[in-house]
């Protein structure tokens, strides 16, 4: 499984690091001098396990599947229905599998087979999809995994720069040719995702040109795009979906005076969408 072997590498080739360069480095520089060093790249690697722990282990924002008895009544529904989100109309599709129209921005995962809210993309390496509920959590372990293999690549550079010859100590030569590859690809991918935040696009909805322009009605400009995301209150997860539409087919997830949200009717929610506020859905 990738996402074993990927958290085996991470911990594998930092352990490596701090045994061998970073005790060394200690040895021949002197404990107080490279402290401060050792300690700010502990604490990065730290948010870095634990940023994509959560990635992993967190629903990212599903959407129950129906049972059959469920959707017996369903099977002559329209393929698409529409609403508008400021003056942009949003098509919402009837997912077969899953047997109920999507909100907007949700997709249905073929890997997991399930539908997922802001659905941004499947990542075989924290075997999870990535969406409303944990694209917080993935960004902040890209941004620390940048971090922490940049330092480490740092202090590798500096260990090799005080032994001759360079090969004696091969520990720390084969952690910086690690974090030379691997930092191609990881830098590319942060700065991918910090170009959607400030568009306000999720990555399916950049790879299929779902909006294009000034059409999207979710962004908030660069700024608040990235406020929102990174200090928004984990959204709530959702239970029963199908079952709220047809009981209370116009419900809205409203904010409440504290942290929280609540359930409530309103006459300007379009039939089968859940919103936060009519504008977060």
């Amino acid at each position: 499984m990738l996402f074993l072997a990927a958290f085996s590498i991470l911990v594998a080739v930092s352990g490596v690091f701090y045994a061998f360069t970073l005790r060394h480095l200690m040895v021949d520089m002197g404990v107080l001098k490279i402290l401060p060093l050792a300690v700010v790249s502990v604490i990065i690697f730290l948010f870095t396990v634990i940023y994509y722990l959560q990635t992993a282990l967190t629903d990212p924002g599903v959407l129950q599947q129906e049972t059959p008895e469920d959707t017996e009544n369903d099977l002559r529904s329209p393929l698409f229905k529409y609403v508008v989100i400021r003056n942009t109309s949003v098509r919402l599709k009837f997912c077969e599998t899953c047997q109920f129209y999507r909100p907007p921005r949700t997709s249905h995962c073929s890997v997991c087979n399930r539908c997922v809210e802001n659905f941004d993309h499947h990542c075989p390496w924290v075997n999870n999809c990535v969406g409303k509920r944990n694209y917080k959590y993935f960004f902040c372990f890209l941004t620390c995994l940048n971090l922490h293999i940049l330092l480490t690549l740092s202090i590798c550079i500096l260990r090799c720069a005080t032994v001759q010859p360079l090969w004696s100590d091969i520990a720390s030569l084969i952690v910086a040719v690690f974090c030379v590859i691997s930092l191609v690809p990881v830098l590319g991918l942060l700065s991918f995702h910090i170009v959607l935040i400030r568009l306000g696009l999720t990555t399916n909805e950049k790879v299929t040109h779902k909006y294009t322009g000034s059409d999207n009605p979710f962004t908030e400009g660069c700024a608040k795009n990235f406020l929102y995301m990174l200090c928004r209150p984990k959204p709530l997860r959702y239970e029963g979906y199908k079952e709220l539409c047809k009981t209370k087919p116009r419900l809205a997830l409203v904010k409440t005076k504290g942290k929280g949200y609540k359930l409530q009717e309103q006459d300007n929610v379009s039939e089968y969408s859940l919103q936060v506020e009519n504008t977060d859905v």
